[in-house]
């Protein structure tokens, strides 16, 4: 595997991706990066490509042309297990968790993933302090604490984006892909949520897909708008909201 330095500070970065299906130019000469201590939002329209590009950046889908790196080498090939491994994770738009079992075995679950080991051993290690310690300082990092010992297919749904955040945590990723961690969301929870992204973000880099404007304007330190495949702009947020083009092709569809 061959290495070279990142661009600037960046950890994380695509280099001229390109993904096609069939006759649908899906990812077309993509580019970013991202940072620790960084929120890198990717926003666009319905059909933009926002969730291929997130795809090929987390390892479910190889990209046609162009590259991805991480800690300055090259992972294009890496699949999606072995990128989380190496601390990469994704998280998805539909809640994934385990509904019949409580909230701290969900995270207790996530901490044994981490330590490889193999899941006919969950039973016992449901009790398994090894895990459990580690959990619980994880649901207290995310405000879960007291809903500890529910069963998770009880929370909330914006309860079950926070457990989903936690169990990523639990796995001690340097890079989280957030695949519309709002999505579905009331005003309150997402309130909530971003106030998590905002504590854990020093420790982090993390790239957003994100509708929810106001959490993408709040969060974000760069936005890159993604139409028909390719990137129209990339900047700070006050330069994208500023930027003609973007108002044309998607801001003012969402009434900003």
């Amino acid at each position: 595997m061959s290495c070279t330095r990142a661009n600037g500070g960046a950890i994380f970065e695509a280099r001229g991706l390109h993904k096609r299906f069939g006759g649908l130019h899906a990812t077309r000469d993509l580019s970013l990066s991202v940072e620790v201590g960084q929120v890198h939002a990717l926003i666009g329209p319905n059909g933009a490509g926002k969730t291929t590009a997130l795809a090929q950046l987390a390892g479910q889908l190889r990209p046609d042309a162009g590259t991805i790196w991480y800690r300055g080498r090259d992972i294009t090939a890496l699949p999606m297990a072995a990128r989380a491994a190496r601390g990469i994770v994704r998280t998805f738009q539909i809640t994934a968790v385990f509904e019949e079992f409580s909230v701290r075995d969900n995270v207790a679950l996530a901490v044994q993933s981490r330590a490889r080991h193999h899941f006919a051993f969950w039973r016992p290690a449901a009790k398994d302090r090894r895990l459990t310690e580690p959990a619980e300082r994880v649901l207290e990092q995310v405000g879960l604490t007291a809903l500890a010992n529910l069963r998770a297919g009880d929370l909330s749904h914006g309860q079950k984006r926070q457990l989903e955040i936690a169990m990523a945590l639990a796995t001690e990723p340097t890079v989280l892909l957030l695949d519309e961690p709002m999505a579905g969301m009331s005003r309150a929870e997402s309130e909530t949520l971003s106030t998590l992204l905002e504590r854990i973000k020093p420790a982090h880099a993390i790239l957003l897909v994100e509708h929810d404007m106001d959490v993408v304007f709040r969060l974000a330190d760069r936005v890159s708008v993604l139409v028909g495949g390719a990137l129209l702009a990339s900047g700070s947020p006050q330069e994208v909201r500023a930027d003609a083009r973007v108002r044309a092709a998607y801001l003012d569809e969402e009434a900003l």
